[in-house]
């Protein structure tokens, strides 16, 4: 539902713009004639364009997933440090000269935090439900840490892969944890 309002939003807007850039084209099909205040014209172009871009950007940047369970507090906390060529997930911070991990359970229809960051080059953190269907993901990179919250509803066994090429083995790189 979520989705086609926002589709339609999106249509919506984008037909009002091809109606301003047909209009503007048409009116330099004239400039040859001579365009009554082509700065004039330009102008509204540009304030029209502004104004819907600023209504699609106010409607979808708060619907984004950055967004999404930022007022909730996680019931679980999982740190991942990813390395070429494998991922590391703990419940307690990771340290990166002995990178260890271990077997997570986490519990359905709760608030999980991911805390995602890598020792080495950047990596993809990707999340894929039992059908191999992508659900969340985020960026693992060196330096920094991203917190990615997801609230799994269905039970099961999740895959983590990685979505950024890190090099020759990339292909091997995952892991996974079980939602009960």
């Amino acid at each position: 539902m979520q989705q086609s309002s926002i589709l339609l939003l999106f249509l919506f807007l984008m037909g009002i713009a091809l109606i301003v850039f047909i209009y503007i084209f048409m009116s330099s099909k004239r400039a040859d004639q001579g365009m009554s205040n082509p700065l004039k014209k330009r102008f509204w172009f540009f304030l029209i364009l502004t104004i819907i871009m600023g209504i699609f950007a106010s409607v979808t940047i708060p619907k984004s997933p950055y967004f999404a369970f930022a007022d909730k507090t996680p019931a679980k906390v999982i740190h991942v440090a990813a390395m070429q060529f494998s991922f590391f997930l703990s419940e307690k911070a990771i340290d990166r000269d002995k990178p260890s991990g271990q077997k997570i359970e986490l519990p359905a229809n709760e608030v999980i935090e991911f805390r995602v960051t890598s020792f080495d080059v950047n990596h993809g953190f990707a999340i894929y439900d039992k059908s191999n269907r992508l659900i969340t993901q985020t960026q693992a990179m060196p330096g920094y840490v991203n917190r990615l919250r997801y609230k799994f509803k269905e039970p099961g066994e999740y895959n983590i892969l990685c979505l950024e090429y890190c090099g020759v083995a990339h292909q091997l790189m995952r892991s996974s944890f079980i939602v009960k």
